[in-house]
């Protein structure tokens, strides 16, 4: 096992560029991390790695043992995982991805209860604004917003979520005037995502859906972020009009600190479906562990649901 845990920790230790990095993913030291693979290179009689100050890289036949070792390391979790299946009480590692905004404000204050609960489980949770592949990371479940067009996955419905919204603070309508017409925003400082999480130009489309039929614009602003929080915050600061999730902004817009903007149109910059889904592998047994937090999952998003038909209620 000390063989394959040193696999374990070249791999991670190549994907993160760095011994430090590697050693945060996995909760070892980088002293840790650097002995590990000196061990490793030692059995094997090669160097693996070539180190700067800066960074690491792997040498050639590194390369060739990283490739090797991943195929390894996926087929012996995949092993441990069917053995897993078999067992009645969940256990394992539990490999989640949601959306930053998702997990900070629905996950993290429960995700407590459910290891607490089911001790064995060990949850590995990957809090990104990128979508990430479910196979290429070994994501057991993914928690997605809409737009679900992978026919290899199984769904569940968490939620019926809640629309996005146009909004800014009073202080930049006051000095920029209110939008009218979606056409308006061109002249306006539009403060958006990165385009399928990537920074490019600044542009951004948002769409535009009224009783006459859907449009799109193409937009842009002085801030482009990956952060639901941040443009929240740079909106509040009175730099810009934003386009989020009802539910993240519902407390602002009561207190007046925050005004909707374009309210007879529904926005987005992604899909008009605004439903909140887990999802996972399509199998023929549903491993436990993944069974008892496709429930937990539900159960967290049941008692949102007050504060989901409040946000709603904000935003009609």
């Amino acid at each position: 096992m000390e063989a394959l845990q040193s696999m374990r920790v070249f791999t991670t230790a190549v994907q993160a560029g760095s011994f430090s990095a590697a050693g945060r993913s996995m909760g070892l030291s980088p002293a840790s991390i650097s002995r590990h693979i000196s061990t490793l290179e030692e059995t094997l009689g090669v160097r693996l790695i070539n180190r700067t100050s800066r960074k690491l890289a792997p040498t050639q036949l590194g390369m060739l043992y990283f490739e090797k070792a991943q195929r390894i390391l996926e087929q012996f979790d995949t092993l441990v995982d069917t053995i897993s299946t078999h067992q009645e009480s969940p256990r394992g590692l539990l490999q989640v991805h949601v959306r930053t905004s998702v997990g900070s404000h629905f996950l993290a204050p429960a995700l407590p209860r459910f290891c607490a609960r089911h001790p064995q489980v060990k949850v590995k949770l990957w809090l990104t604004e990128e979508p990430l592949d479910v196979i290429d990371h070994n994501i057991d479940v993914a928690i997605r917003l809409g737009n679900l067009d992978e026919p290899s996955l199984v769904a569940r419905k968490l939620s019926s979520g809640v629309e996005r919204i146009l909004f800014a603070s009073a202080s930049y309508l006051e000095a920029h005037g209110t939008p009218r017409e979606p056409e308006d925003l061109i002249h306006h400082n539009c403060l958006t995502f990165p385009p399928e999480g990537r920074l490019q130009d600044g542009n951004a489309a948002w769409a535009f859906r009224d009783g006459k039929g859907t449009r799109e614009l193409a937009l842009s602003g002085s801030m482009q972020v990956n952060n639901a929080q941040v443009l929240r915050e740079a909106a509040l600061a009175g730099i810009g009009i934003a386009l989020l999730p009802a539910w993240i902004v519902a407390e602002d817009m009561k207190a007046g600190r925050l005004r909707r903007v374009l309210p007879s149109y529904s926005a987005t910059p992604t899909t008009f479906d605004h439903s909140i889904y887990a999802v996972y592998h399509r199998a023929p047994r549903t491993s436990p562990k993944v069974r008892v937090f496709i429930d937990f999952l539900a159960e967290v998003f049941q008692a949102h649901e007050a504060e989901m038909t409040e946000a709603a209620g904000v935003a009609a």
